[in-house]
This record gives structure tokens, sequence and C-alpha cells, in this order.
């Protein structure tokens, strides 16, 4: 009996799962859907886990140290456009120091802190950024700027941590005048008040509300808000 125009047909079309282009528009939607199914992801844990970092305190008994630190320098304007910072800022208690963990514009953040006495340390910007890659030549401008505290300044910025708390070390406004033929001449001024601690504390819990930092940040702005009424 001869087979029918359809069963020919039929016969003569290649079955998809043997096909070499059906495979491959297969493979490419496995792979295709497994991306988009990782980045979908990915986008719902930074969406409603912004601060899932190690941004945080390890337990009950961690404290945080908040650094205000600015610099200006009298070099050209364009330098000053991309808002210098430090690179590094260092804390130090007894024979041991620290580096900040996390940073936020001019603030600077020393995490996971045991109790003790704490001070200011040291602190370094790099130069040869920008526009003052163009030094003067009548300019001896170094690669670094280094940040020698006076005693007076560590003596001033010395706290006592106590355990679980977020603490306000104060603000270092840092001036660099860079002289002829001569190593720049920096000047420090250190201050501390209600205001810039309220302002630093706000600062960390608008930028880290969900981290346990900012929620302590919250508490220390309810109690300092209650002593300047």
């Amino acid at each position: 009996m001869s087979s029918k125009p359809d069963d020919h047909y039929k016969e003569k079309q290649p079955d998809g799962d043997s096909n070499p282009l059906v495979k491959k528009i297969s493979k490419f939607e496995r792979i295709t859907s497994g991306i988009f199914r990782k980045f979908l992801i990915l986008f719902l844990i930074t969406y409603l886990f912004p601060e899932c970092s190690s941004f945080g305190p390890k337990n009950a008994q961690s404290s945080l140290i908040i650094v205000h630190m600015t610099i200006v320098k009298d070099e050209m304007v364009l330098d000053e456009l991309i808002d210098p910072r430090f690179q590094k800022v260092t804390l130090k208690k007894g024979e041991k120091s620290f580096e900040y963990n996390e940073s936020s514009e001019h603030y600077y953040y020393f995490q996971n802190l045991k109790e003790g006495q704490y001070e200011i340390y040291d602190a370094v910007h790099l130069l040869n950024r920008g526009a003052s890659d163009f030094a003067f030549g009548s300019t001896k401008q170094p690669t670094k700027i280094d940040i020698d505290f006076d005693r007076s300044e560590i003596e001033k910025s010395r706290i006592d941590l106590q355990p679980g708390t977020v603490v306000f070390m104060g603000s270092f406004h840092v001036i660099v005048d860079f002289k002829f033929q001569e190593e720049p001449k920096i000047t420090i001024r250190y201050s501390k008040s209600n205001e810039e601690e309220l302002a630093a504390m706000d600062h960390l819990y608008k930028n880290f509300p969900r981290t346990g930092w900012g929620q302590k940040a919250k508490n220390r702005i309810k109690l300092l808000s209650s002593f300047a009424q």
C-alpha cells in the first residue's frame, strides 16, 4: 500500500529534537533565560536589601567611630572640582592602628571596634590627579600629602569608646597651601559641636538606614535633639 501524501510529508520533516537549528535556538533560550533569572535575583536582592554588605555590627558589643575630614588645596580650580578626599585615615588605640572601613562623602567610618581609648593618628591625600597632574614648575609638589597631627589635636580627638555605641570623634578641616620652592604648608582646624555630631549621625542614618549602625545613629539623633530643646 502506498503511503498517503501527508504521511510522506511527515516522514520528510526533521524531528524537532534532531533539527540542529531547533537545538541551537533551544540552547540559546536556556542560556538567556538563565542569565535573565540571575540578573532578576541580583536586582531583587539589591532592591530589597541595598545594604547587604560587611558594613554592620558583628555583635551587640561592637562599636563605630565617625570621623569627619575635609581638605582644601590652593591648586588649580579643576582639581578642586573633583571633590578631593583622603585615601587613608587612621585611628590609634595604644600601639595598634585602625584604618576606616567605609566612607560616605567626607565621613569616614571605623566599625566593629572594641571598647577603649581611641585618637586620631594620621591621614593621607594623594596628589597628581586631574588638573593637578600639570603642576607649575615653581611649585614643589609632592605625590601625596601626609597629615601629621599635632599633639594638641590628638589629645582633643581622644575618646573613650563604650561597647555597642556609635561615637562622633570630631571634624578635621585641612588646608594645604603650596609654597614657592618649599614644602606645602598644612593647617588643621579641629572642631566638635552638638550640631556637627547631629549632622554626622543624620548622614549615617540617611545613607545606611537599615544597618545596625544606622539604627544606633537614629537613637543618638533623638537624644541629641532632646538636648537641643
